[in-house]
């Protein structure tokens, strides 16, 4: 189950994803906004004091709608999935600073690339986030991320004009991440060939979650992943690389044991293996391991 902020389909999201990963997937999705008048979508529209978030609707057009309303949404829906109903279910959304409450497991994409700057950053990386929004740069608030070295831009999909102002801003830094799901491969491969840096796609941090989640059932080598992390990754339970793809998204042994219905005991033995057999010693570690998988 793909549950994306906006209207569905989002094939031009999914579609690409699900190429990368070629896994046997059949994808449901459906879209928070789906179902909505024009004006109970407008009536979503940004508050005094409220936090944005940018999103497509069916027509294609896009719109900013308030962030905790829209979260408040998506949480109720996903909420009322019901366990063993979808083999996973992928939070289609950077940008939604909030758990979701879910018995299937479950990939977060703002939790996973939150923890993929993280990782980053506490390697002594200074990251540059680029986001959709110019007002969502004054909006960023990840106290995880406080006291290390972030700069944020902003730029639409698609736009190298702003693109490129982007990088002038993030001069400074050595890792570039396109910190929205509307950024493409297209755009991922502009901003590398003009910084020459390293960039972080959250298209692929997504998939690289999928692909382990997934990865008990239907094992698949991608293109581009190294030798080496496969043999590790072939070394774990399915269940182990279920916790490996939540670990990586920085959830708690709490919130992995409600994802996967197991005790928070189980899931320290699990996360214990893992770490063993993949031969690292922090999660952080584990992490940046990951990124670099999805990222040939």
């Amino acid at each position: 189950m793909f549950l994306s902020v906006g209207q569905s389909p989002r094939a031009d999201i999914i579609d690409e994803m699900l190429e990368s990963l070629d896994l046997p997937i059949v994808p449901v999705e459906i879209g928070a906004l789906d179902g909505l008048s024009s004006a109970q979508i407008a009536d979503l529209k940004v508050r005094p004091g409220e936090a944005s978030i940018v999103t497509r609707l069916a027509d294609g057009s896009d719109v900013v709608i308030s962030k905790p309303r829209i979260a408040e949404r998506m949480a109720a829906i996903a909420a009322g999935f019901h366990r063993n109903e979808f083999d996973l279910v992928v939070i289609l959304s950077t940008g939604l600073f909030r758990d979701f409450e879910s018995t299937c497991p479950m990939v977060n994409a703002q939790r996973a690339m939150e923890s993929t700057v993280i990782s980053l950053a506490a390697q002594g990386a200074a990251v540059g986030l680029v986001q959709p929004l110019a007002q969502q740069i004054n909006e960023l608030d990840i106290p995880a991320l406080a006291s290390y070295r972030v700069t944020a831009s902003y730029a639409a999909d698609g736009d190298k004009a702003l693109l490129a102002n982007a990088l002038l801003d993030l001069a400074d830094c050595e890792i570039i991440v396109l910190n929205s799901v509307s950024f493409t491969d297209a755009d991922r491969q502009m901003v590398a060939k003009a910084s020459g840096k390293p960039v972080v796609l959250a298209r692929r941090i997504i998939a690289s979650a999928i692909r382990l989640l997934l990865h008990g059932t239907h094992p698949a080598t991608a293109p581009g992943v190294s030798t080496e992390f496969t043999e590790k990754l072939q070394r774990l339970t399915p269940r182990e690389r279920q916790v490996l793809s939540l670990v990586a998204e920085g959830l708690s042994n709490k919130a992995i044991a409600r994802q996967l219905g197991i005790s928070p005991k189980t899931v320290e033995i699990h996360r214990s293996n893992v770490m063993s057999k993949m031969e690292v010693s922090s999660s952080n570690t584990l992490i940046r391991m990951v990124v670099a998988a999805g990222h040939p």
